[in-house]
């Protein structure tokens, strides 16, 4: 298990020097480094002052896993679908909050390589948005690899432990885990962007 997380970390970093703002220069992109904000319609600042104008925009500020404001969480360290591949070591246990795609196959994935792992969802049942079906045949794909899965259940609260970390969960229950991989979404970065002042609605 230890050697497939090393052999994750060395493609991310494989396609990470694939991405430098020099090959794109050497491409004959103009690459400006900083924060850039909307300063009208047709035009944007960067950091140090410099006013690009357009004619179209495209904005790929990307987005970022969204961590809910549960008390205890946020101080509990948890990890996210962006940083769990820093793992170096498999934790013994994982809680994964959120049975959403993202959670699911990540849960299935850790149990497989030998993570005793949970997973909470707060909907009805796992993959809430997709085919009633689809979502029981995933369910059971889970269970069948060991995964502990709880739905209709909200995580209420993080308390730190002193091997690891207690979710206390709705009904008084709880879970013992070393760590929390929160996977309940993403969400858009679009602050400080100056939409508005380029008339861009965000929804």
């Amino acid at each position: 298990a230890d050697r497939v997380l090393q052999r994750l970390r060395g493609v991310r970093a494989h396609i990470a020097a694939n991405d430098p703002a020099e090959r794109f220069a050497g491409l004959g992109v103009d690459v400006y480094l900083g924060n850039a904000r909307f300063s009208g319609p047709d035009r944007l600042t960067v950091d140090d002052g410099v006013e690009l104008r357009f004619r179209r925009a495209v904005i790929a500020t990307g987005a970022r896993p969204l961590v809910p404001p549960i008390p205890g969480l946020i101080e509990s360290q948890p990890l996210t679908s962006d940083s769990l591949w820093g793992l170096e070591a498999l934790p013994a246990r994982l809680l994964f909050l959120g049975g959403g795609p993202i959670g699911c196959e990540l849960a299935q994935a850790f149990a497989r390589l030998g993570s005793s792992v949970a997973l909470v969802e707060a909907e009805p049942r796992v993959l809430p948005r997709d085919d009633e079906q689809a979502s029981a045949i995933v369910r059971h794909a889970l269970e069948r690899d060991g995964v502990d899965v709880r739905v209709g259940v909200r995580l209420e609260r993080v308390e730190r432990t002193k091997g690891g970390v207690r979710a206390v969960l709705g009904g008084g229950r709880s879970l013992e885990t070393d760590r929390i991989v929160v996977a309940i979404g993403r969400r858009p970065n679009v602050e400080d962007l100056g939409l508005d002042v380029a008339g861009v609605e965000v929804g």
